[in-house]
C-alpha cells in the first residue's frame, strides 16, 4: 500500500515537473521564432546576397536574382491583394502596400539591391506621388527570363565599378537565351545595380 502511495505521489510530481516543463518549452520556441523575425527583419539579407562585397562571376547572378525580386514586388503594388484604385489624367492608377506606402518607404525598399541613383530614377519615372502616397499605373508586368540559371561573363571590373554579361535562359524548358547587361557600383562597401529595375528587368 505504501509502495502505491509512493508510486501515485511520484507520478503527480513527475507530472506536475513535464507540465511545468513543457509550459517553458512551449514558451521558448514562440520566443527564439520572434527573435529570428526580428533579425530578419532589422538584417535582411545578412551574409547573403545584398551583403556581397567581394563581385565575381559566381556571385552576381545571386545578386541580380535578389535585385529582381525586389523589382517584382515593388511593380506588383508590394503586398496587395485588393488594391485601392484612382484614376488621374484618364489613367487607372493604384496605391502601394503600407511597406512601400511613402517614397521613402520605396526607395529604401529598392536600394536594398540598387544604388541610390538607380531607385531615385524608378522611384519617378515609374511611380506617382498622389496625396502623400505612392501610387503605379495598374497593369501587370511579365518577364519571361529565368535569371536564377543566369550565367554571367565579366566585361569589366575596378574597385568601385563593374559591368557584367548575363546569358539568362527563357523560363521553362523551350526558348533561347538572351544577353542582359548589368552595371553595378559599391555602395558603403558592397555592391549595388547602377542601372533602373525596370530597364534590367
Amino acid at each position: 500500500m505504501k509502495n502505491k502511495k509512493w508510486m501515485i505521489g511520484s507520478l503527480a510530481l513527475s507530472l506536475g515537473l513535464v507540465s511545468a516543463g513543457g509550459g517553458a518549452l512551449a514558451a521558448s520556441p514562440v520566443a527564439s521564432i520572434e527573435g529570428v523575425r526580428t533579425v530578419a527583419a532589422s538584417a535582411p539579407g545578412k551574409e547573403g546576397p545584398a551583403t556581397i562585397n567581394n563581385l565575381t562571376e559566381r556571385s552576381v547572378v545571386p545578386l541580380v536574382v535578389h535585385a529582381k525580386k525586389l523589382y517584382t514586388y515593388a511593380s506588383r503594388g508590394g503586398n496587395v491583394f485588393s488594391p485601392e484604385l484612382f484614376t488621374y489624367k484618364a489613367q487607372e492608377y493604384r496605391y502601394l502596400s503600407s511597406d512601400l506606402g511613402s517614397k521613402q518607404q520605396l526607395l529604401s525598399y529598392i536600394k536594398k539591391g540598387f544604388t541610390h541613383n538607380a531607385a531615385v530614377f524608378y522611384a519617378q519615372t515609374q511611380f506617382l506621388e498622389h496625396e502623400g502616397r505612392m501610387a503605379q499605373v495598374n497593369s501587370d508586368l511579365g518577364n519571361s527570363l529565368d535569371f536564377t540559371r543566369a550565367t554571367a561573363r565579366m566585361v569589366s571590373k575596378t574597385a568601385q565599378a563593374a559591368v557584367f554579361e548575363l546569358t539568362v535562359p527563357a523560363e521553362g524548358a523551350n526558348g533561347s537565351s538572351e544577353v542582359v547587361t548589368v552595371k553595378l557600383k559599391k555602395v558603403n562597401g558592397y555592391w549595388r545595380i547602377d542601372m533602373s529595375p525596370d530597364t534590367l528587368f
